[in-house]
């Protein structure tokens, strides 16, 4: 806990108990990890100086928290989040579990400034963060699948998948807490692209599309920022730039099932080209298509 988190105290207050139980795990990705940890025991934990954006998600328990001088509740309906730096004081019940995500602040400035078009001064952002409450559940369920997904050993999502998740978990992050930066998140973009920036996007999507692809690379690519690439491409092509490259993903998925061997199946060409959910992947294509994918597959198979 102490590499992870920049824990430097903890208690456990065991009570009348004789033994606990506690679990820790910890995946991590390039740029974002996420933790799961029960205790087993109360425990009360101070973590500062850290070097990561942190936040928790309960999943049962109470407890409170102290974060730089501001007190709150820690429950199923309320987590806590913090930047690097933090000065947090945290009191756990036996009963508690959560999970964490913990973002590096290099990966998390970097996409925050692309998508407000714009410096961002780390220090100016670095631990005042706030969960919204409205928006904790859907967060929460968004980490819940990443952490299904990373718990699976049968079938591993590839890695053009799971640096899609991350990204995903960041622009969540970004996006559901309160923060110095939020109001600009917010307002409409400054400056459009020219058409030719979302006709750079669109190449650079057709020659990449079985890659790990990103709203903050296509920017790039197209030399602009994230919010005016997406009000450009919304308006020329009536679609956002990661519909066009689900649309670019589906065809190849299409081209993959009709060409198709007595291995290949619906499964794995949902996973080669970019889809987490087969269910989901089935939708789009009927949608698509006018069919479903297992009917592509069956008749190139016959």
């Amino acid at each position: 806990m102490s590499g992870l988190f920049s824990v430097w105290s903890l208690d456990l207050g065991r009570g009348n108990q004789t033994s606990f139980e506690g679990c820790l795990n910890h995946r991590q990705m390039q740029d974002v990890g996420v933790t799961y940890g029960r205790y087993g025991s109360p425990l009360a934990l101070c973590l500062s100086h850290g070097d990561t954006y942190l936040q928790g998600f309960p999943i049962r328990g109470l407890g409170s928290v102290v974060n730089d001088g501001t007190e709150g509740e820690v429950s199923p309906g309320h987590g806590t989040a913090c930047g690097p730096n933090a000065d947090m004081r945290l009191k756990y019940s036996c009963d508690f579990e959560h999970l964490i995500v913990r973002i590096r602040p290099q990966k998390l400035i970097k996409t925050l400034s692309a998508l407000i078009d714009r410096p961002v001064d780390p220090q100016r952002m670095a631990t005042n963060v706030r969960p919204i409450p409205a928006m904790a559940v859907a967060q929460r369920r968004l980490v819940e699948f990443v952490v299904g997904e990373l718990d699976r050993v049968d079938a591993p999502l590839p890695d053009l998948v799971l640096a899609e998740l991350e990204q995903a978990l960041v622009v969540s992050y970004l996006n559901c807490n309160l923060h110095n930066y939020s109001h600009l998140l917010d307002e409409d973009p400054i400056r459009s692209v020219a058409p030719w920036h979302v006709r750079l996007a669109e190449e650079y999507v057709e020659q990449n599309w079985d890659q790990p692809l990103t709203i903050e690379a296509l920017a790039h690519v197209a030399n602009a920022s994230v919010r005016s690439l997406f009000f450009t491409f919304k308006k020329s092509r009536g679609v956002s730039p990661m519909t066009f490259v689900r649309q670019v993903r589906l065809r190849h998925a299409k081209h993959m099932l009709e060409h198709a061997t007595p291995e290949t199946t619906v499964t794995s060409v949902a996973y080669d080209c970019g889809f987490s959910n087969p269910g989901h992947f089935a939708k789009y294509y009927h949608a698509a298509f006018g069919e479903y994918p297992s009917a592509t597959l069956k008749t190139a198979l016959k």
